[in-house]
């Protein structure tokens, strides 16, 4: 049951990544574009916000209790940058109406 609970989060996590590709590479109008970049922007500002969380940590916890950084799981890392774009798509696809 573990295992099948395991790839199901798996291909959820998958599909969230894909979304997010897929999303990017669509054209559009002008609104379509607008929404992208909106969307884009807040996400880049979320994402260098997390990175500077995680470098400030590292930096603590290196200082502090002399434990090496530790690097971040890159799919980890993509699927909350792609779980952040697609709830920034969503709210300016209802705000705009795209």
């Amino acid at each position: 049951m573990e295992l099948f609970l395991a790839l199901g989060g798996l291909a959820l996590l998958l599909a969230v990544n894909v979304a997010m590709f897929i999303s990017l590479g669509r054209q559009g109008d002008e609104r379509r574009r607008i929404i992208v970049e909106k969307s884009a922007a807040g996400t880049f500002a979320a994402t260098a916000g997390y990175l500077l969380f995680c470098v400030g940590e590292g930096v603590y916890r290196s200082v502090a209790h002399g434990l090496p950084m530790e690097g971040k799981n890159p799919f980890i890392s993509l699927t909350v940058m792609a779980t952040v774009y697609l709830c920034h798509l969503f709210y300016y696809k209802r705000k705009y109406g795209g």
